[in-house]
């Protein structure tokens, strides 16, 4: 983990998320985190969600004490979208980006939402 990872998982939610997709974007990566069972999900006020994070090195800000068998795994961006956030929006399953720290917050999002910050090319 370096300083930097760390001071970006310590910025407020909005932010975390604009540097989610920026990140994702220039890397073509997004990762989310693999557990005994499965992709690790949560559940936000109104839906389950899927977390997903910039990098490997920003899961660690998250990863919690009791999920002792997770580990971040790298989902290629052009998979992503053309696989799982169709899948996900299916399934009425959200995202939650960027989540850090202890309370685990993070901007939760719609696939379709989200389908729209990764391949808006006018930015």
């Amino acid at each position: 983990m370096t300083a930097k990872t760390e001071q970006e998982s310590q910025l407020p939610a909005r932010e975390r998320g604009e540097l989610l997709v920026e990140r994702v974007l220039e890397t073509q990566t997004i990762w989310g985190l693999m557990g005994a069972d499965g992709w690790v999900m949560v559940d936000s006020d109104t839906q389950t969600c899927l977390p997903v994070w910039p990098d490997e090195a920003s899961v660690a800000f998250w990863q919690r004490k009791d999920l002792p068998d997770s580990k971040p795994q790298a989902i290629a961006l052009d998979e992503f979208t053309g696989t799982w956030l169709p899948g996900l929006k299916k399934n009425q399953i959200g995202l939650v980006l960027f989540p850090s720290g202890n309370l685990r917050e993070g901007i939760v999002t719609s696939a379709d939402e989200l389908l729209l910050q990764l391949t808006d090319d006018d930015e």
